[in-house]
């Protein structure tokens, strides 16, 4: 199978669930990515194009399906935000396993349907440091 069409673009949504229940997904995980990038959750949102009640609710409720605190405000600070050491290492680690997956699933498509195929680039590796 062959296309002779270059502009060949994998794009995944990649989550987990428990009891048929989102557990951690790259919606989630982008979240606490950029909260912990810009140490405000209305800026957060603002990145990922939703309301900061939308992001509230996506937040509590991950918390409450994980069952640890993912963020906790900057003393001092505000409303400031931080990850939790939790929510840190969880976010760090989805992260990797996404853009694992991402590598492999990019460079299976192309062997598989003979096509020259390119990660979507929403995510990154830097996005994990």
């Amino acid at each position: 199978m062959s296309n002779k069409n270059n502009d060949t673009t994998l794009r995944l949504r990649v989550w987990l669930e428990q009891e048929d229940n989102t557990y951690i997904g790259i919606g989630s995980t982008l979240l606490l990515k950029y909260v912990e990038e810009l140490g405000s959750l209305r800026k957060a949102a603002e990145n990922l194009g939703m309301s900061y009640r939308r992001a509230w609710g996506k937040l509590k409720n991950a918390e409450e399906r994980i069952g640890h605190p993912l963020v906790e405000k900057t003393k001092g600070k505000g409303q400031r935000f931080n990850l939790s050491p939790f929510g840190r290492e969880i976010m760090e680690n989805f992260l990797h396993f996404y853009l694992d997956v991402e590598e492999y699933a990019t460079k299976r498509a192309g062997e598989m349907l003979g096509m020259d195929v390119h990660k979507s680039g929403e995510f990154y590796r830097d996005d994990t440091q």
